[in-house]
């Protein structure tokens, strides 16, 4: 039996303001066309569904479409919630729709049970829970380890408490408080995890996050995305293939000046971080960046003067005594940005400063 394995779809995130729903649609679509490509034979979905609990109208019936465009294909659907979903939202029409082969799961251990040439397999249904209740659940499920058994959960696993590598923009869990262990999912012949944004298996390739299908922080600029097929054969048969995803538009960070912008090779239409280098400030940056970049999301400054910050020159009251205002302008500016002034702005200053000598 084949799995199409994805989860924190994030739908109707923001990204600095930008909405990503066409990205977001070209995504789906994505996961649409290897789910039948690769002649999967169920999706599973491990949770953050949507970006809020409270998600947008536009959100809701851009996942609306999915599943349907995936139940009109006859794949069974198999969805939980995660920490960013609502429980009690997700879970409304849960048992009509699974009349569709749609199964949700907001707030309870759900089992549903297919079947193929190799025998059973039985899908476990784990919503978000704190680690404590997630544990406790687990202990008490009455698990037939004489079939194959698959889980989708959304949570913080660990192994030996050796954590997942972040993927980015999903959030930092502290001390430890989530974290459950690997161990804890023993009786499963394969766990299809969400939460971490970076495809990775813990503690064993059968313990697996499947990370986002989409960027969304610019520090996942360097992480492949893609969707986990999971290949299923007799009991204890177990293979996962990683198949990439090309996104509508992609996130990049640049660092340059103003004037080395042009000559870059990302394309002009992407989400760009970008980090200014120029020495000398750039006046209305954003506007010229954009007439380059136009979906410039992010704006940072390294410069000469930037890397001067919190050197920043004192004044002690002997020196508001005895000099004068140019003299106590340039001590200032020497002082903060590293660098003597040039004669350009001197003359601007003595000139602000009603005609004052320009030393």
């Amino acid at each position: 039996m084949k799995l199409l394995h994805t989860s924190d779809l994030h739908i109707g995130k923001r990204l600095h303001e930008q909405s990503l729903l066409s990205e977001q649609r070209h995504m789906l679509a994505e996961l649409h066309r290897i789910a039948l490509e690769q002649g999967v034979h169920a999706v599973l979905l491990s949770g953050d569904i949507y970006d809020r609990s409270v998600p947008s109208l536009d959100a809701v019936n851009l996942f609306d479409d999915f599943i349907s465009e995936l139940a009109r294909a006859e794949l069974p659907v198999f969805i939980i919630a995660g920490n960013h979903d609502s429980a009690d939202r997700l879970d409304f029409g849960a048992r009509i729709m699974s009349r569709q082969n749609v199964h949700i799961s907001g707030k309870a251990l759900k089992t549903v049970t297919l079947s193929d040439a190799h025998g059973e397999l039985t899908l476990w249904l784990l919503p978000y829970l704190r680690a404590q209740a997630a544990e406790a659940v687990l202990a008490e499920a009455e698990v037939d380890t004489g079939i194959r058994n698959v889980i989708l959960a959304h949570q913080f696993v660990t192994a030996s408490e050796s954590a997942p590598e972040p993927g980015g923009s999903e959030s930092a869990m502290v001390g430890g408080v989530d974290a459950m262990d690997a161990a804890c999912f023993d009786r499963f012949d394969y766990v299809a995890l969400g939460h971490i944004h970076r495809p990775q298996p813990v503690g064993r390739p059968a313990v697996r996050y499947s990370g986002s299908p989409y960027r969304y922080a610019f520090d996942e600029c360097s992480h492949g995305k893609s969707v986990t097929v999971v290949d299923l054969g007799p009991k204890g048969a177990v293979t996962a293939a990683l198949h990439p995803l090309t996104p509508e538009r992609d996130l990049y960070r640049i660092r340059c000046t103003l004037a080395e912008l042009p000559d870059q090779s990302v394309p002009r239409d992407s989400y760009v971080e970008l980090t200014l280098t120029d020495d000398e400030p750039v006046v209305d940056a954003i506007a010229k960046v954009r007439l380059i970049y136009p979906n410039t999301l992010r704006l940072l400054v390294d410069s000469r003067y930037t890397r001067q910050v919190g050197t920043a020159h004192r004044l002690g009251r002997e020196d508001l005594r005895t000099k004068t205002p140019m003299e106590l302008f340039v001590g200032f500016f020497e002082g903060t940005y590293g660098a003597p002034m040039s004669g350009t702005q001197r003359a601007l200053v003595a000139q602000a400063l009603e005609g004052g000598d320009a030393l």
